[in-house]
């Protein structure tokens, strides 16, 4: 097997766990986070990003890892204001008269899609021949989970932009990460958590309700927080480690559908969720084509490997001198 081939089989399975690992430690986060009251979106996330910003900044001390220069810093910066915006865009949509089902299945469906699209086009990178039926498919496993109902007439149909403005943002982030694989993940997360915590300590100093932008104490909210902080700084380094690993942000998109059968899971055991079977079908759709699609992958890479190796083996039986 060529030098180059060997090493991207191997960046591409690395991606994909990465991501996949990612997905699982930003679910448990989540699942943390739902036993967290009455405290705003805003002052948790001034404690879980400090968190994540000291972990980072210890990190990038550790590693010692050069400072990146006025160029890096900017790219980082504005990964950062696409990260605040898919958040806004998110909540906005979960506050909507949209139904849940469609959030989730419009930022979940459209997210890998705008990804794929924006790094075609911005990036020159090639989708693979299987990735439109790999999608579909993810597609259809999210409609089965999530179940979007059609809005009400009492709500506009211009309101489903919220949604695919968080997707849109969200796929500006993943394509930053991999616009700057040479930046260490910790560094990227750095900034990313400095524009999060300006735009979280603004907001909450504006919230006319409670404008406190520290917490109370040290009670049983803040230590969740705390413990979500460290999983979730683990689980941001793993998503722009593998983004930043795949060789083509499409295999990476895939993977990251693992987020809805983990999702749907987690409501079963964890919150006592009846499973039905249009669900399961859907979770174990989403699993499937993962596995396909890797198995895939693989068959792919042995093949050219083959080829590769043929092609060696006629050049070198061409290149001997005659008898």
């Amino acid at each position: 097997m060529s030098e180059s081939l060997t090493g991207t089989t191997a960046n591409d399975g690395q991606g994909v766990f990465f991501i996949v690992l990612a997905e699982i430690l930003l679910a448990l986060v989540n699942t943390i986070v739902k036993y967290v009251h009455n405290w705003s979106t805003q002052k948790m996330m001034i404690v879980r990003n400090s968190v994540d910003c000291l972990l980072c900044i210890l990190m990038w001390a550790f590693f010692r890892y050069e400072i990146p220069g006025f160029k890096v810093v900017s790219l980082c910066l504005i990964r950062g204001v696409c990260y605040i915006t898919f958040i806004s865009f998110f909540w906005a949509s979960l506050k909507s008269c949209l139904p849940l089902g469609n959030v989730i299945s419009l930022v979940t469906a459209t997210s890998p899609l705008f990804l794929v699209i924006l790094t075609r086009l911005l990036l020159g990178e090639k989708i693979p021949k299987m990735w439109p039926l790999q999608f579909a498919l993810c597609v259809c496993g999210v409609l089965l989970i999530n179940k979007p109902l059609a809005p009400d007439q009492d709500c506009p149909a211009e309101t489903a932009l919220l949604p695919m403005g968080a997707a849109l943002f969200g796929a500006f982030m993943n394509l930053a990460s991999r616009n700057l694989k040479h930046v260490p993940p910790a560094v990227l997360c750095v900034h990313n958590d400095v524009v999060a915590l300006i735009y979280a300590t603004v907001s909450q100093s504006m919230n006319s309700d409670d404008n406190s932008i520290l917490p109370p104490g040290i009670d049983r909210n803040f230590l969740l927080l705390v413990v979500a902080g460290c999983i979730g700084w683990a689980g941001l380094l793993a998503n722009i480690k593998g983004y930043q690993s795949v060789s083509v942000a499409a295999i990476g998109s895939i993977a990251s559908y693992a987020s809805v059968p983990l999702g749907y899971t987690i409501q079963v055991v964890v919150f006592g969720n009846v499973p039905d079977i249009m669900s399961v079908a859907g979770a174990s759709l989403v699993i499937c084509t993962n596995v396909f699609a890797i198995l895939s992958k693989r068959a792919a890479d042995k093949t050219l490997e083959q080829e590769q190796l043929r092609h060696q083996l006629l050049t070198t039986e061409e290149g001997k001198p005659q008898a």
